[in-house]
């Protein structure tokens, strides 16, 4: 189902008509995000609202509609919030992007420690740059501000990561799937690193 993670009315809808279609939503991967970048002297409003209300506020809406299905139902869940290695540290360029990741760091820990007794486990996972085409717009943003050739910034990046490449959606979905089934059990309020060794923690 097509749904506006800015919309809260959507959210609602969303998960009522599924929780009534399937019998409850047991699973939740909050996955939605998009990217902006400009030095702090030079960020807008707009770019603010657009980045926080699809990477931080649609998340937690998320999180808020679909813990009270699973409360309602009484079966506990889980919850999997995606983060970013952007969440662990700053970048000059990028503020907007990085503070709205480490603020899904910390939502993570805070509705882990609520839901808890619910047998709600939440989670998060930070990949690190993970290829695809939201990569073309980060390379232009890039290329954009730091005055370099397009694919310059993406084939840097890539030759930076320790393990000599970008991530694939084939990297990152397996700890999805562990922190969604019953082996993460007694897994709470943790943040994952999947980055081939570009943060250690």
């Amino acid at each position: 189902m097509k749904l506006d993670v800015t919309d809260l009315s959507a959210i609602d809808a969303v998960v009522k008509e599924i929780d009534q279609t399937h019998g409850g939503i047991d699973i939740l991967v909050n996955n939605a995000a998009i990217f902006d970048m400009a030095p702090v002297n030079e960020i807008t409003e707009a770019s603010y609202d657009k980045v926080f209300s699809i990477n931080l506020k649609g998340p937690l809406f998320m999180m808020k509609a679909v813990s009270n299905v699973m409360i309602e139902r009484g079966r506990g869940g889980k919850i999997i919030n995606m983060a970013s290695q952007a969440g662990r540290r700053g970048e000059a360029l990028v503020l907007l992007y990085c503070a709205s990741k480490a603020a899904i760091i910390s939502a993570t820990q805070s509705a882990a420690l609520a839901l808890v007794k619910y047998g709600i486990n939440v989670n998060a996972i930070a990949p690190g740059v993970v290829d695809g085409e939201h990569w073309d717009i980060v390379d232009a943003h890039f290329a954009k501000w730091e005055g370099l050739k397009p694919g310059e910034k993406k084939a840097a990046v890539a030759k930076s990561v320790p393990i000599g490449r970008f991530a694939t959606p084939d990297d990152i979905k397996g700890l999805a799937v562990f922190l969604a089934s019953a082996d993460s059990d007694y897994i709470l309020a943790q943040t994952y690193n999947v980055d081939g060794g570009n943060w250690m923690s």
